[in-house]
């Protein structure tokens, strides 16, 4: 979902060539985004295509059971919040996304929760939008799915902001329709769009290729053409899964496995549970990225995802799978961390996305090395530079290491705690990367913090 690349090539270059601007995007100097008491997790954070020092980011606000804002526009040096609004009888608000179009365009999607009887309750998809960092939010009258007898959840957005592309500007939004039917719960991924900034939406689409048994996760990518690429996870079949649209999203073709996920059972419905996030298990959150660059990669589609590891399936790992523009397949299951002999870590929650400029692939996550009890975790980032087949050695995007079992750490939903939540987020562009993450280091006076910080191939030793 990347813009021209002779216009991206030449931002990175106005980036670097400006007085002082390139080297405070590097600085790794690490920002508390929030600064908000109370819990934020699931982080998310785009960059805009025609600007990359505009950044919009987001986050889950447990104080108040809506979902939170902030937006810089000085490459992530600082941060102020304007929350987007929500349907006013909702009661909650949740599973935050972003993207920013060409045109500078914001818009922040959710699930929005009502009360659809003394014993239930109901969701919708919003998509509010505002003409930019500072402009005010509009709330579009209409929901993008708001279906009886149904539960949305997880959705990803994206924006077509290829200039070649044949559905240009187009906003894309997927995510995870549950329906349950005598005691069993099905999920199925559907895909709806926009062209007229989120004001009205297509009928939508559905992704995966049967009704359940429980597919989510989803995440989006546009290649430069317009083509969609849609990749999830079926927790009942237990596999990562892509799909592709060659129409706008109007139609997809035939899901193909990316890889089996070996996993463990012990959580409900699914997933592992680890030292640092016991409660709330971790999944494999799979994360499409298509390279949009002029490299020798271009047009590679990569999918980051965790799972245990094949050799031992006590720790968990962090992989990348890659295929060519047909979604035939290149490689799976690379590593993206080199095992410590006998010494076991966990690596969960990854997120990824490709360099337009470059064609780098970058993918962080948290990394429980350094600490032999394995409940300690820093948000830590890699990169590969031959097409996804090696990686660098991770560098610690946090240095302070946080702890979801720490005393106080997400009180505020007592027994049901979600910990670091379901996901973290990354954007790059222009040679930077901006990890966000949910950080504890300031527990004892704002709680879990969304932090972020600066990273380029220089951040890697040579």
């Amino acid at each position: 979902m990347k813009g021209s690349v002779v216009a991206t090539a030449m931002l990175a270059l106005a980036v670097l060539a400006t007085p002082g601007l390139g080297a405070a995007r590097t600085d790794r100097v690490q920002v508390d985004v929030s600064k908000l008491r109370g819990t934020q997790s699931e982080t998310t954070i785009a960059v805009d295509p025609s600007n990359p020092s505009v950044l919009l980011a987001g986050s889950n606000n447990h104080r108040n059971r809506q979902v939170a804002a902030f937006s810089s526009t000085d490459g992530g040096a600082s941060w102020t919040g304007a929350d987007p609004p929500t349907p006013p009888t909702s009661l909650a608000a949740g599973d935050p996304v972003v993207a920013i179009d060409r045109a500078g365009r914001q818009y922040f999607g959710y699930i929005a929760l009502f009360q659809a009887s003394s014993r239930s309750f109901r969701s919708g998809l919003f998509v509010p939008s505002r003409a930019g960092a500072g402009a005010p939010w509009s709330l579009p009258a209409r929901p993008v799915e708001n279906v009886a007898g149904g539960f949305d959840d997880k959705p990803a957005l994206a924006v077509d902001d290829s200039a070649a592309s044949p559905h240009a500007d187009r906003l894309y939004i997927a995510w995870s329709r549950i329906t349950a039917s005598a005691g069993t719960a099905f999920g199925t991924i559907y895909l709806a769009h926009s062209d007229d900034a989120g004001a009205t939406w297509s009928t939508p689409a559905m992704v995966s290729d049967r009704r359940g048994p429980l597919d989510s996760y989803p995440s989006i990518d546009v290649a430069r053409d317009g083509t969609v690429y849609v990749a999830f996870w079926d927790w009942a079949g237990r596999g990562v899964y892509l799909d592709a649209s060659h129409d706008g999203g109007d139609t997809f073709g035939r899901d193909v496995l990316v890889d089996p996920i070996h996993g463990r059972s012990g959580c409900s419905p699914s997933g592992v549970s680890i030292p640092a996030q016991p409660a709330n298990c971790v999944r494999p959150n799979p994360i499409v990225s298509v390279d949009n660059s002029a490299g020798p990669f271009a047009g590679r589609v990569y999918v980051t995802y965790g799972d245990t590891g094949a050799r031992r399936r006590k720790e968990q790992d962090v992989f990348a799978a890659a295929f060519d523009p047909a979604l035939r397949l290149l490689f799976r299951r690379h590593q993206l961390t080199r095992p410590d002999g006998a010494v076991r870590s966990d690596q969960f929650w990854p997120a990824s996305a490709v360099d337009p400029s470059t064609g780098i692939v970058w993918a962080c996550f948290y990394d429980t090395r350094g600490d032999r009890r394995l409940r300690r975790a820093w948000y830590s980032c890699t990169r590969s530079r031959d097409g996804g087949v090696s990686w660098a050695a991770p560098v610690r995007a946090a240095t302070a290491a946080s702890n979801e079992r720490a005393r106080g750490a997400d009180s505020v939903h007592g027994s049901l705690k979600r910990e670091y939540g379901d996901y973290e987020g990354l954007a790059v562009t222009a040679g930077i990367a901006h990890p966000v993450w949910t950080d504890t280091r300031r527990l004892r006076t704002l709680r879990e913090e969304v932090y972020t910080t600066t990273l380029s191939d220089a951040s890697f030793p040579r």
